[in-house]
């Protein structure tokens, strides 16, 4: 049997088998692994000198499926409904919001003359319009887009902005005078129905200014004549031919026995046709102050021909609007489609006649600069051209 010594040791070493050397707790004598921490519980032979405890088992962590994807696994999921209409969405609220910011910034014309112009969607949009009254004269061709609201829609947003017409006291209404009247003071800023030449702007510098040309529209000549002509097309030569002289009579044109009356406002009107102004004009020719008047010259008086700007012509029914060709040649072109001129063709370049006009501002520090630099902007904005368009001329921006 053993002695009391030896039971007491053995009582010993059986608790220390139970008791977990991690946290300390006693475990029960059947346990393996501690009933708090779950550490493994050693068991230890008497008399050994090994310790109480073994080196715990490496635990691995569990193992997760991560799946792995190629580029062709994003490119599908990119395709799912759910995220394309997403970045649809996306797409669509960032084209917002950049056109937003993008439409109210205006697109600037610079230009080595004078002001840089900028484009603006509306009138009210144009900054610095001055008060007070303004006047403006030149190339009789405004009285279209006068006729169509061009004026009363810039009164309109610009109550102080008046503006008024100034007729030549000298009843003189070529464009050289109207350029004139400019440089004189008599105008804060003129149309003119073709570019500046050399001595103008000589004439600019001499009294210490300059001259800026803006180009605000493309317009169509029209060559017309009384209704009874039954000509229904003429070609450039033979245009040219009866505004210097060489043909008289219509039957020279394979019409009736009847001869050409030329009407004008002005010699300087000839250059519109390609001839200079010293060019041979029949002493036939009659003058009148105004298109009005020419209209009416033509409309009462058989064999008369004239020509002016499409837009003062339109809807004019009682007279004889010729088809144009190119010299020597009979492919008419006509300038005009039920009444309204025809913008296509004369946007194409494919009638032979067309022009650039231009709206021409004083360069001086006054407030007659500043009204010639606000009435460009609001005539050349999407809203001034679309009247440039409904009075019959052809806009150059904002379409």
């Amino acid at each position: 049997m053993q002695s009391n010594n030896q039971q007491k040791k053995a009582f010993i070493l059986r608790n220390q088998e139970h008791i977990c050397p991690k946290c300390g707790f006693q475990n029960h004598n059947s346990a393996v692994y501690c009933e708090i921490c779950f550490y493994p519980l050693s068991i230890n032979e008497p008399n050994t000198n090994k310790s109480l405890a073994t080196k715990p088992p490496v635990v691995k962590p569990p193992q997760v499926n991560v799946p792995k994807y190629s580029a062709n696994d994003f490119k599908q999921e990119l395709q799912k409904p759910s995220v394309l209409s997403g970045l649809a969405v996306l797409g669509i609220a960032i084209a917002l919001w950049a056109n937003y910011f993008i439409s109210r910034r205006p697109t600037y014309i610079t230009s080595s003359q004078g002001d840089s112009l900028a484009l603006y969607d509306t009138m009210s949009q144009v900054p610095d319009v001055p008060d007070g009254l303004f006047s403006y004269g030149g190339a009789l061709y405004f009285a279209s887009l006068v006729a169509h609201g061009m004026n009363d829609a810039m009164l309109w947003v610009h109550p102080n902005f008046d503006l008024r017409y100034t007729k030549p006291t000298n009843n003189d209404r070529s464009y050289s005078n109207g350029i004139k009247m400019l440089l004189d003071g008599e105008l804060s800023f003129a149309f003119n129905g073709r570019p500046l030449v050399n001595r103008e702007y000589s004439q600019a510098r001499l009294r210490d200014m300059k001259l800026q040309q803006v180009p605000i529209a493309i317009d169509g000549i029209v060559i017309f004549g009384n209704n009874q002509i039954p000509t229904k097309g003429l070609s450039l030569d033979q245009v040219r031919d009866i505004f210097t002289g060489k043909i008289t009579n219509w039957k020279q044109l394979g019409d009736q026995d009847l001869p050409i009356t030329p009407v004008l406002l002005s010699p300087e009107d000839i250059e519109l046709l390609g001839l200079d102004n010293t060019a041979n004009i029949p002493s036939t020719t009659k003058y009148v102050s105004n298109y009005t008047l020419a209209l009416r010259k033509v409309i009462a008086t058989p064999g008369t021909i004239s020509f002016a700007s499409s837009s003062l012509v339109q809807n004019q029914q009682l007279l004889k609007v010729f088809g144009l060709a190119e010299e020597n040649s009979r492919n008419y072109i006509s300038p005009m489609v039920a009444g309204k001129p025809n913008l296509k063709v004369f946007k194409s370049g494919n009638y032979p006649l067309t022009r650039r006009l231009f709206l021409v501002i004083r360069q001086d520090g006054t407030p007659d600069q500043l009204a010639g630099k606000a009435y460009a902007q609001m005539l050349l904005s999407r809203e001034g051209q679309a009247i440039v368009r409904k009075a019959g001329l052809v806009p150059l921006y904002g379409e």
